[in-house]
């Protein structure tokens, strides 16, 4: 897919807000946008708004008048060479905890641990303790880490079965656990295979 770049009329230099563009992932601190400002009832000005510019890759991003970035930046980092289906939950599990839908996030992932098990030799339709119990029972999580996927299925549980709304750091840890194993299960070896074509 071509890489586009996107290009803005009539902005202006504004005050360089320092922040983590959420579609390319750069940090940067760019001075190109618009500013706007925020008022109260006596037309006073109590603080003021940005939207900036990527440097980079030409995306907007609003900064609201507590410095906070719209939209946030994906939690975690990319992974490589994953089947599409498992990169797909991956991607709409980091962006909603970018978006603050944790309860949504955390439901992803443990979609992730599904399909991820099925694609090493889980039968369809199982339980989600039966595919966590799949990956620690083969190996696939490395040792030492079994303890987390029974975390992972305990917060997913709740989050599918109860009236729970998961919080922040429900979704970072499992985002972080998912990511680790889809590193160790997919990005690593086929890392390691292209050295070996190489040679």
């Amino acid at each position: 897919m071509e890489k586009l770049r996107y290009l803005w009329n009539d902005t202006k230099t504004i005050s360089s807000q320092s922040y983590k563009c959420w579609s390319c992932g750069n940090s940067l601190a760019s001075n190109v946008g618009w500013v706007g400002a925020c008022q109260d009832g006596a037309n006073v000005v109590r603080a003021y708004l940005f939207v900036c510019i990527c440097h980079f890759c030409g995306r907007p991003t609003y900064v609201d008048e507590s410095g906070h970035q719209h939209p946030g930046v994906p939690f975690g980092e990319d992974v490589k060479d994953v089947p599409e289906d498992v990169g797909q939950l991956y991607d709409e599990a980091r962006h909603a905890s970018s978006a603050n839908a944790y309860t949504a996030a955390v439901l992803c992932c443990r979609k992730i641990l599904m399909h991820v098990a099925v694609s090493k030799g889980a039968k369809p339709g199982a339980s989600f303790a039966d595919y966590v119990g799949y990956l620690a029972d083969n190996n696939y999580v490395p040792a030492g880490s079994k303890s987390w996927v029974d975390e992972i299925r305990r917060t997913s549980n709740e989050a599918n079965h109860d009236i729970v709304i998961a919080q922040k750091l429900d979704a970072e840890e499992l985002l972080r656990f998912v990511e680790m194993l889809l590193k160790v299960m997919f990005e690593y070896p086929a890392s390691a295979l292209k050295r070996q074509e190489k040679t």
